[in-house]
C-alpha cells in the first residue's frame, strides 16, 4: 500500500524535487535514477522512499564532486575560431514495464564541456530498438543545433559537421541511407530530419562509438558499478 497519508506523498515529491534539482545543475550522474523516482509522485511506496533515501545518501557521501566545466582549450578571444559541438545519444528500448515505452538520453558537449544532459521517456511506443534510438538521436541533434544558433548570434564560429555519436550500427545505417523498407516507413519523417542536416547541409555527421565508450549510456539504464564509475568521471569530478 501507498505510504499513509498526503504528507508523506508531499514529502517524497519534496525530495524528488530536491534531486531534480541537483541533477540538473550539479549532479547529472543521479539523472536516470531521479527520472525513475518522479515517475512514482503521488503514488509512493516505501521502496520508492528507500530508494529516494539511497540517491540521497549517495549524494552526501560524493558531496566533493560536481559538474566539471573544462574546456579542452582556451579561447583567446581571436576571430575566426571555430567551435567544436558533439553530440552523444542513447536509449533503453522498452524501459518502462508498464506502458512499453524507452527512454532517451543524450549530452551536448562544447569543447569538451556537457552544456546539454537530458534524460526523458519517449512519449511514444516505438517497436524496435533502432527507432527508440533515432528518437533520442533526433533530440540530441535538435539540441546541438539550438547550442550552434546561440555562438552565432554572438558572432562566433562553430566547426561543421557537428559529430552525434550512437552506439546503434542500424539507426546510423537508416540515417544514413535513402532507401525506405517496409519496417521503416512510419519513422521516415525523423529519418529525414537528421538526412536533410547531414546529406544536404553538412551540418551533422552520425558516427558509431561503442556503448563502453558512450557517455549517454549513463543517462538511460542502469549499469555495472565499473562502468558507472567510468561515465560518472566525465560528468563530474572532486
Amino acid at each position: 500500500a501507498n505510504c499513509e497519508g498526503p504528507e508523506k506523498q508531499t514529502k517524497f515529491r519534496s525530495g524528488v524535487g530536491k534531486l531534480l534539482y541537483l541533477s540538473k545543475w550539479s549532479r547529472p550522474d543521479i539523472s536516470n535514477a531521479v527520472r525513475e523516482l518522479s515517475r512514482c509522485c503521488g503514488v509512493a511506496k516505501q521502496a520508492h522512499f528507500k530508494a529516494m533515501y539511497r540517491v540521497m545518501k549517495y549524494c552526501v557521501d560524493t558531496r566533493e564532486k560536481g559538474w566539471i566545466i573544462e574546456p579542452n582549450r582556451r579561447w583567446d578571444g581571436r576571430k575566426g575560431t571555430k567551435f567544436e559541438i558533439k553530440g552523444w545519444s542513447d536509449s533503453n528500448y522498452a524501459a518502462c514495464v508498464e506502458t512499453r515505452k524507452s527512454v532517451s538520453g543524450y549530452v551536448v558537449e562544447l569543447e569538451g564541456v556537457n552544456v546539454v544532459t537530458r534524460c526523458t521517456g519517449q512519449p511514444i511506443v516505438t517497436l524496435s530498438v533502432t527507432e527508440a534510438e533515432l528518437f533520442a538521436a533526433v533530440l540530441c541533434a535538435q539540441d546541438m543545433l539550438y547550442v550552434k544558433k546561440i555562438l552565432e548570434s554572438m558572432g562566433l564560429e562553430v566547426k561543421l559537421p557537428m559529430i552525434l555519436n550512437m552506439d546503434n550500427q542500424g539507426a546510423i545505417d537508416l540515417v544514413n541511407s535513402w532507401s525506405v523498407g517496409g519496417r521503416t516507413r512510419h519513422i521516415e519523417t525523423r529519418q529525414w530530419f537528421l538526412r536533410e542536416q547531414l546529406k544536404e547541409k553538412g551540418i551533422i555527421r552520425v558516427e558509431w562509438v561503442s556503448g563502453e565508450k558512450n557517455k549517454a549510456d549513463l543517462l538511460t539504464k542502469n549499469v555495472t558499478g565499473s562502468v558507472f564509475e567510468r561515465h560518472c568521471d566525465e560528468f563530474c569530478a572532486e
